[in-house]
């Protein structure tokens, strides 16, 4: 594995719900809520889990069952280098839900509360901790503000974004100085969904509150809505130097989803007057980057049909559901790959999207 500089691009921290009081400006710090994660956002617990008021152990809180690298980075380091890692970009896992804030100058300063952790928790390691910084997408100025104040603080290679935001799809003409400024600061953005968790993915009141229904289908068709609005809106004409990566799906849709917007393309065409360049010469382009699951059988078709240099490697490092300590191995041993492909997989990708890195 140390034939290839290691770079994962979509891990996360589990970030303690002490960081708002601590963090936060101290003009807010009397409205911070203080409760358990889900009651904290003001949405009771998340559909499909047990109820928040449950004793009773949930992968996003029980620490017992994840590693301690999803609290302490010191104990993080330890596990990249067992895992073989050698730069991790961090991802929350619980302050993409504070968009459920009725008051939208709490949820940004909650979320510059949670920028500022983040500048703490990689410090101890600059050149191996890496995060994407959080912003507010229901005011753009004041997500402009805080993209301005620490873009270029070390620790950032990012902007995180959600698949949508209230019933607006990333086209939309109020989200223009967002993508604006994240090309002007030469930072890319970084789609993540989440699971039955606001801002709710496509299908979350459909699903019957069934996990195993609500984990398949709501990444990957938070990733379609966002792929398909962004070229088909004209995002990615309007502004070309923009890099966009989607994360925490794999790559096996993409393919197939990447056909089928090009043949609606030619025959839908005049639905999407902004869009300037087919969905395929988008997707294959250099603004679209792709996270693959490290045991996921459709790298190999992805790699024929869209290219070996769309597709980035990612741990999902610390989740219930990530493969640690084995991710890197499952790339490095792949017999299909050439060390060419792996290489590119594993980091050199990555270095295109997260250009801070390179």
């Amino acid at each position: 594995m140390k034939a290839f500089h290691v770079i994962d691009a979509d891990g996360h921290v589990i970030e303690p719900l002490t960081i708002y009081p601590e963090y936060v400006d101290p003009k807010w710090r009397g409205r911070v809520p203080t409760a358990r994660p889900y009651k904290m956002l003001n949405v009771g617990r998340p559909l499909g889990m047990p109820d928040a008021t449950e004793e009773v152990p949930r992968p996003m809180e029980n620490s017992g069952t994840l590693p301690g690298g999803a609290y302490d980075p010191h104990v993080r380091i330890k596990d990249m280098d067992k895992e073989g890692v050698d730069v991790a970009v961090c991802f929350p896992s619980l302050a993409t839900s504070l968009c459920c804030l009725e008051d939208v100058e709490l949820e940004a300063a909650m979320l510059t509360a949670y920028n500022r952790w983040m500048a703490d928790h990689c410090a101890p390691y600059p050149a191996r901790l890496k995060g994407v910084l959080m912003t507010t997408m229901r005011d753009m100025t004041l997500a402009v503000r805080e993209i301005r104040r620490c873009a270029e603080e070390p620790w950032v290679v990012g902007i995180c974004v959600s698949g949508h935001m209230d019933d607006r799809n990333l086209d939309h003409p109020a989200f223009y100085p967002l993508w604006a400024e994240a090309q002007a600061q030469g930072l890319p953005i970084l789609v993540h969904a989440g699971t039955a968790r606001p801002p709710y993915p496509l299908g979350t009141h459909e699903l019957s509150e069934n996990l195993f229904l609500l984990h398949s289908m709501q990444h990957p068709l938070e990733q379609q809505r966002a792929v398909a609005s962004l070229i088909g809106g004209g995002v990615l004409d309007r502004f070309p130097e923009v890099r966009f990566g989607f994360l925490e799906s794999g790559c096996g849709w993409v393919p197939w989803f990447m056909e089928r917007l090009d043949e609606r393309f030619e025959k839908l065409r005049h639905h999407v007057p902004l869009c300037k360049k087919s969905p395929r010469e988008h997707m294959m382009g250099p603004q679209c980057f792709f996270a693959c699951d490290p045991d996921e059988s459709s790298v190999d078709h992805f790699m024929k049909v869209v290219g070996e240099d769309r597709l980035i490697y990612a741990s999902d490092y610390p989740h219930w559901d990530a493969k640690f300590p084995d991710t890197v191995r499952m790339i490095t041993e792949r017999p299909t790959l050439t060390d060419a492909q792996k290489a590119k997989v594993l980091g050199l990708n990555a270095k295109q999207l997260f250009t801070r890195l390179a």
